[in-house]
């Protein structure tokens, strides 16, 4: 086997400043190698509206509390009123007072089609602080804040890799199943829009007005990376390419470290 080639910090931020110059706006990448765990990015600290990147760590503190014995996947949550919202999802076109709905779907929803009820399903059942909680277990700030949701690049980042890991104290079962589903989203039209078809890639897409994010795992044959992409001040179909153009950067610098020569 080949001796693996060195993750060097500043030839990917070389990268990833190349990819971006005479972009205007604000851009935050944070990618780190899994095998060596090292990180490089362009403004990670920077704060971020969430917008539905944080569903992800909702979805863990929900099965940190299955995993845990303080809820299961299969009990029911009833909808009420106040659980609407509008935007992406399929129940608010179905969903009725008193309706029931297990945990598990709720959960599938929330990942794999960004339902925004079964997200405010679930936050109302466990409680922010719950979610708040498990974010600064894993050492993210700033953590959740239901009003505003700021989160950095470095931190979102710090999520996917603890999933990844196994350091997020969820099962190896609950692990599989939510990465499963991130790789089932329906939306990839950004992390994944010009990776190679035999990569697999996890992710979960974020918007709001003018911040369009992708956050993600992305599992290739020779080396796997955690990135984080959030962009403010961008047109929708501009941000979607630039993050489409980062991923395939950072899969390209990845791949050429298990390469010879």
């Amino acid at each position: 086997m080949p001796r693996l080639k060195p993750f060097r910090l500043a030839d990917l931020t070389a990268i990833l400043e190349r990819t971006v110059s005479g972009v205007p706006g604000t851009i935050g990448v944070a990618v780190t190698d899994l095998i060596t765990g090292r990180t490089a990015g362009l403004n990670p600290t920077t704060e971020f509206y969430a917008a539905s990147t944080i569903k992800v760590p909702i979805a863990m503190a929900v099965l940190w509390l299955v995993d845990h014995g303080r809820l299961t996947l299969d009990e029911t949550i009833a909808y009420q009123p106040e659980d609407f919202q509008a935007g992406t999802g399929i129940l608010q076109t179905t969903i009725r007072p008193g309706d029931r709905i297990s945990v598990r779907r709720l959960l599938e929803l929330m990942i794999t089609v960004s339902d925004n009820i079964a997200r405010n399903m679930l936050e109302r059942y466990i409680g922010s602080g719950t979610i708040r909680q498990y974010m600064l277990g894993l050492g993210v700030a700033p953590a959740y804040d239901p009003l505003e949701t700021p989160v950095t690049p470095s931190g979102m980042n710090q999520v996917l890799i603890a999933l990844d890991s196994g350091r997020s104290g969820l099962s190896p079962e609950s692990t599989r199943m939510l990465i499963r589903w991130m790789e089932e989203a329906v939306f990839r039209q950004r992390i994944p829009r010009y990776l190679p078809e035999n990569v697999v890639a996890a992710t979960k897409i974020g918007s709001r007005d003018d911040e369009f994010h992708d956050i993600g795992l992305v599992y290739a044959p020779a080396r796997s990376f955690a990135i984080s992409v959030f962009t403010k001040g961008l047109p929708e179909a501009q941000a979607e390419e630039l993050i489409g153009r980062i991923a395939e950067a950072v899969y390209w610098y990845e791949d050429s470290l298990t390469r010879p020569g």
